[in-house]
């Protein structure tokens, strides 16, 4: 396209889309994800196409997109989602521009429809935890009036290329492994989110996340929210065999057709039985039990606060190796209303029945 084109934004809604659509969705997401992410495991598109068919990313909440045109062509795209279980001041905000096609303005202008769609909803907070330090987004989110509040550490276990010795991990004295699919059994139930708090003590840095309490009524409703996506939610605890206290654990979400890849969920030591080796040894359980039974996993992703050194290390000692730092961005929503009002001169779309005070 030439840029004397014009661009319109377009509300987008998964649900509603054509495969061709959801196509050129996909090709574009391929494109920069390989781009600002090389190396990362992508989304095949029948799982893709789900995802964005589905008004609800993930348990989170609703989501919300709009798209940037040239006639037929998709130059970029930007969602937000809403959770509606806790965060609720927060709007978690993605912008995704073809590198073709950034420094015209429509970014900006995605970003503007984010806005004015937040504020219509009271929300307070916009979050993006997934922008690469040293990335052309960290710098673009840093003008829009983000700031990073907590630099994560994103690690990868390539399976073929880990030791499998490093998964031959004993059972420390003194505990017992136990390990479940989809929910957790009812006589552990209430330990097992006792031991979930034991997150709380993971670094947040600067960022308003709070850690809220897990409770039973907490844990049976995460349950089902992983069982309506489809997902499946493994776990792998220890349970000290003195008390029955449940002393450590660690979660793997996996996702249907994606048997070549999973993603690390929460892992925690409960405080007083720290010591004695259990978030390796409950991790390298995991991965026998996961290659056991999928064969042709190849990888699984990890992410923890670059300052949890604790974390890092005991991720190192499975197999994990580095893979990028990447920063969780904060701003008030009036915050970067304001960075957009500053903004007014760069010329840019906009949708058609909407003037721009109404946007910013």
């Amino acid at each position: 396209m030439s840029d004397g084109e014009p661009v319109e934004i377009r509300r987008f809604v998964g649900a509603e889309a054509g495969e061709a659509e959801l196509r050129q969705w996909h090709e574009l997401y391929i494109v920069e994800r390989k781009r600002d992410f090389p190396g990362f495991p992508l989304q095949p598109f029948p799982h893709f196409a789900a995802v964005w068919r589905d008004p609800r990313f993930m348990d989170l909440g609703p989501r919300h997109a709009w798209g940037a045109y040239a006639g037929d062509e998709l130059l970029g795209f930007g969602s937000v989602v809403y959770p509606d279980r806790q965060l609720l001041d927060w709007a978690i905000v993605r912008v995704v521009v073809g590198a073709a096609h950034r420094s015209r303005g429509i970014g900006i202008a995605l970003l503007r429809e984010i806005v004015a769609d937040a504020r219509s909803r009271g929300r307070l907070t916009f979050v993006n935890d997934q922008v690469r330090l040293g990335s052309v987004g960290d710098r673009w989110a840093r003008e829009m009036g983000f700031a990073n509040v907590l630099s994560n550490r994103w690690q990868m276990l390539h399976v073929l290329d880990v030791d499998p010795a490093l998964w031959d991990v004993p059972v420390p004295a003194g505990f017992r492994f136990e390990q479940w699919s989809d929910a957790a059994p009812d006589d552990l139930v209430a330990e097992f989110a006792r031991a979930r708090n034991a997150i709380g003590d993971a670094p947040t840095g600067g960022s308003s996340y709070e850690h809220r309490e897990w409770t039973v009524e907490r844990v049976r409703r995460n349950e089902a929210d992983v069982r309506e996506t489809g997902d499946e939610m493994r776990h792998v605890v220890a349970v000290h065999e003195e008390t029955g206290a449940l002393a450590a654990l660690t979660g793997m979400l996996l996702r249907p057709g994606r048997v070549d890849l999973c993603w690390q969920q929460d892992t925690a030591v409960v405080e007083r039985f720290r010591g004695h080796g259990l978030g390796r040894a409950v991790k390298a359980a995991m991965m026998r039990w996961l290659l056991a039974e999928f064969p042709d996993l190849e990888r699984v992703v990890t992410n923890n606060a670059a300052d949890n050194a604790h974390m890092l290390r005991v991720n190192e000692q499975v197999g994990y190796v580095y893979y990028a730092d990447i920063g969780m961005f904060e701003a008030s929503v009036e915050q970067v209303g304001t960075a957009l009002r500053m903004s007014a001169a760069i010329p840019g779309p906009r949708a058609a029945s909407e003037s721009e005070d109404e946007l910013v």
